[in-house]
């Protein structure tokens, strides 16, 4: 990861990619993502995954709830969040969220999950 990096190597790079990056193109407005290929991949119109896991969070009870109750409608600020994050730095971010029991049961009606997974889909927004 690059954010607040004191790599002297990174710090060349950045540097060199910074100036060969013309003020209009995507290279000059996309901040750097993750790492180098990640960023590459993204430049050329490729997407990128990330997962997130949030272990007990707050709103895992009334999502599950609502979920079980076939609504549309599912408290997820964290996910929203991180995506209006990436909007803002022009990039398109799809997600799914997953829930997860870390306990194996034989009886599939005593699922107690303790975690979420947000699965996100990068890519770069499209002029």
């Amino acid at each position: 990861y690059r954010i607040g990096s004191s790599d002297p190597q990174q710090q060349k790079q950045d540097s060199k990619r910074k100036k060969d990056a013309n003020k209009n193109s995507a290279a000059a407005i996309v901040p750097y993502i993750f790492d180098e290929l990640d960023d590459d991949f993204v430049l050329e119109g490729s997407s990128i995954n990330l997962l997130i896991s949030i272990f007990r969070p707050a709103t895992l009870g009334a999502a599950l709830q609502i979920t079980g109750e076939g609504s549309r409608f599912s408290p997820e600020y964290v996910a929203t969040t991180i995506a209006a994050m990436f909007e803002a730095f022009g990039f398109v971010a799809n997600y799914e969220t997953y829930f997860v029991d870390n306990k194996y049961r034989e009886n599939p009606k005593d699922f107690f999950p303790d975690e979420q997974l947000l699965q996100f889909t990068i890519s770069l927004k499209k002029a």
